[in-house]
């Protein structure tokens, strides 16, 4: 997969990082020379830019790229302008970084939908955020393994918990399924569900295991 990270201050360059020795093809941009420097053998491309400019924006290959992580900290315009750069060139998949409820609130108004927060998210549970699509929910265990929530895959709808085998398959465990409750408005939790159970296709996965390995089962 290949993504940009902007700002490499300590979360961004942690980010970039991480990534990039998962084997991602990271593109990590700062506005400073002296941090790029700093960082070019720990990153797949290091680059200086000024993101604030719609023009150096439009020169990366936004269009190649699975996510662009604006982690830009305390300087809170740049980090606001350039997530409405991003936005206006219709970028798929934006984050954004928030330090403070307002920071946040503005992101939203600007129609950023994935927000973090440095200090309650790790650098590692951003990185399996990225990989993982179509996960509601990430709990990282250490660097390996994390316990996920995901939707269940479309081709799974309708077939026997059995006849997926999830755990023979992807070697991942199936701590517990989250369904419909009979009125229909809420859900309940189902631990060590029955086999036979038909997978919904409002049910959630709560899994556990590598991240590879989850990846591969939301990408079925």
């Amino acid at each position: 997969m290949k993504f940009i990270v902007i700002g490499l201050g300590y979360f961004g360059s942690k980010l970039a990082i991480n990534l990039t020795n998962q084997g991602h093809e990271v593109i990590g941009i700062d506005n400073r020379w002296e941090r790029v420097e700093e960082l070019k053998d720990s990153i797949t491309i290091v680059m200086e830019m000024d993101t604030t400019s719609e023009k150096a924006v439009k020169s990366l290959p936004l269009d190649d790229t699975d996510a662009v992580v604006v982690a830009i900290g305390e300087d809170v315009g740049s980090s606001i302008l350039t997530l409405s750069i991003l936005k206006n060139l219709n970028v798929a998949r934006i984050i954004g970084r928030a330090i403070s409820p307002i920071h946040q609130n503005i992101l939203t108004q600007i129609g950023i939908k994935e927000i973090v927060h440095p200090e309650e998210a790790t650098a590692f549970s951003v990185s399996s955020m990225l990989q993982l699509k179509s996960a509601l929910k990430i709990t990282e265990l250490d660097q390996v393994n994390v316990i996920a929530e995901l939707n269940v895959p479309q081709k799974y709808v309708g077939h026997l918990l059995e006849s997926v085998n999830i755990q023979n398959r992807f070697d991942v465990n199936l701590v517990a399924i989250k369904t419909l409750s009979a009125d229909k408005l809420t859900k309940r939790t189902i631990f060590n569900p029955d086999s036979l159970l038909p997978l919904g296709k409002d049910d959630i996965l709560v899994v556990a295991g590598k991240l590879s390995n989850i990846k591969k089962l939301s990408e079925e």
